[in-house]
């Protein structure tokens, strides 16, 4: 009788073990979504005061009062007001290199590539231009600071190379360069392109984007090809 009762008692046991596992899943599904939710409202108010005021006129305080969190809640999931930057432009290129990547899957010449992908970033610019402006410049800041730049220069550089080495592979970009030096020309005529519009109320964006994919296109198609 009493190895019934037992046996009828394990499964009970199971079951509260099952369901006490099953509420402290969903106590740490709650926590991480109340995370997320935070450090997204903690972004989402940096964007709109970095736009607004500029990085280097915004304070963490005023961060924290748009988000309607504490200081002390701040410094759980950024370091400083430069980490939240940081975090920013993790954003940016991770953007970034997805669009590459997207356009890379379309089956385009590199001119059409550089021009549709350098579309895409005009429209997503001028949706925040301000914002933009604000986080691109302060980042330029620090790109004499190699421990600082070098990390995110490289993402930026490798998403272009994989660009550059498509249009190598579909015969529209010569080989009488390193792969690496044609990504980084790239790169350069875009940060040219950005600084120059932060620096001129009246530069024309999209114009110079467009002018920018033909010339890009023609400096690098393979020697002897026709020009655009």
């Amino acid at each position: 009788m009493a190895n019934r009762t037992r046996q009828h008692a394990a499964p009970a046991q199971v079951r509260v073990g099952i369901e006490a596992l099953m509420s402290e899943a969903l106590l740490i599904s709650r926590r991480e979504r109340k995370k997320l939710t935070t450090k997204a409202q903690l972004l989402d108010a940096a964007r709109r005061l970095f736009a607004e005021k500029t990085v280097a006129k915004t304070t963490i305080d005023e961060i924290t009062e748009a988000a309607d969190v504490s200081r002390a809640t701040f410094f759980n999931y950024f370091q400083s007001k430069n980490a939240i930057l940081q975090e920013l432009w993790v954003e940016q290129i991770s953007s970034f290199s997805a669009s590459v990547d997207r356009h890379i899957g379309i089956k385009v010449s590199t001119f059409e590539r550089l021009r549709n992908m350098f579309r895409e970033f005009v429209r997503e610019a001028l949706k925040q231009p301000d914002y933009f402006k604000a986080v691109t410049a302060e980042l330029e800041l620090d790109w004499s600071t190699p421990e600082v730049s070098k990390v995110r220069v490289d993402r930026f550089h490798d998403a272009l190379e994989r660009l550059v080495a498509t249009g190598i592979s579909q015969g529209d970009i010569g080989t009488d360069h390193k792969i690496r030096f044609i990504a980084q020309m790239i790169g350069a005529v875009y940060i040219s392109i950005l600084r120059e519009w932060r620096l001129d109320p009246d530069y024309d964006l999209s114009a110079r984007f467009d002018e920018a994919a033909r010339f890009l296109a023609n400096a690098i198609r393979p020697t002897g090809s026709k020009a655009l």
